[in-house]
């Protein structure tokens, strides 16, 4: 889902993109999935690959999960984050219980049902009336993952740490994303996270709900663009 921001991006900076295990090339975690285990994983690959410093990390929904993580432990590794479509609250008990019912539904039926759930909550009205083919692209992503990987996931999402308190930690450069038409997460949310973290910015994103970079790459790769020329 990010080759276009790949390709962009790759003309001035080093590009890394990993696949959290399960997803993608990666193979499926050992013991269980979790936030923390996600971003150790990102700390061993850029320590493998020689990156100690200078880093620009970016997490869009799950990922900006991760990015909290990754901060807690590994900030002066970074000179810059960037937090996509995301809050920093852990799950209520009727979020949780969504996240279980969720991987029983993907074990049940499998990913292919499960996309045709997902993608009216995970894009923006616009996008559905006028993208078909982001909602196709989106379909294949989902059914291309293991119903196992994706139900691990759910409960990995579902035992994260609330990270509200830390908001106020993070010492480095921020941009937050948030699209205007984001169902899953409202815009609240990135205001509080503008408000907590001191040296931060917020773009909302016109015409999008959740996955931003997909719905609206120009205006996503643009505000990704001037946060790191000032990084």
């Amino acid at each position: 889902m990010w080759d276009q921001e790949v390709e962009a991006w790759s003309a001035n900076f080093r590009v890394i993109a990993p696949d959290f295990k399960g997803f993608g090339n990666s193979p499926m975690a050992s013991g269980e999935f979790s936030m923390a285990g996600c971003a150790q994983d990102i700390h061993g690959l850029l320590v493998s690959l020689g990156v100690h410093r200078d880093g620009v990390l970016l997490g869009l929904s799950m990922g900006g999960y991760v990015c909290f993580e990754f901060l807690r432990e590994h900030q002066d590794m970074l000179r810059g984050v960037i937090l996509v479509a995301t809050h920093p609250l852990a799950d209520s008990d009727s979020a949780r219980q969504a996240r279980f019912d969720t991987a029983d539904f993907v074990r049940r039926e499998g990913s292919r049902a499960l996309a045709e759930k997902l993608i009216p909550r995970l894009l923006g009205r616009t996008t559905l009336a006028t993208k078909p083919e982001i909602a196709e692209q989106v379909r294949g992503l989902i059914r291309s993952n293991s119903p196992e990987t994706i139900a691990r996931a759910c409960h990995g999402l579902a035992a994260r740490r609330d990270s509200i308190e830390f908001l106020s930690d993070i010492r480095i450069p921020t941009l937050i994303i948030a699209g205007a038409e984001d169902a899953l997460i409202p815009l609240a949310q990135a205001e509080t996270m503008r408000r907590r973290i001191p040296s931060s910015q917020l773009v909302v994103v016109p015409e999008c709900g959740h996955l931003i970079n997909l719905e609206q790459p120009t205006h996503f790769q643009n505000a990704v663009s001037s946060f790191l020329a000032t990084v």
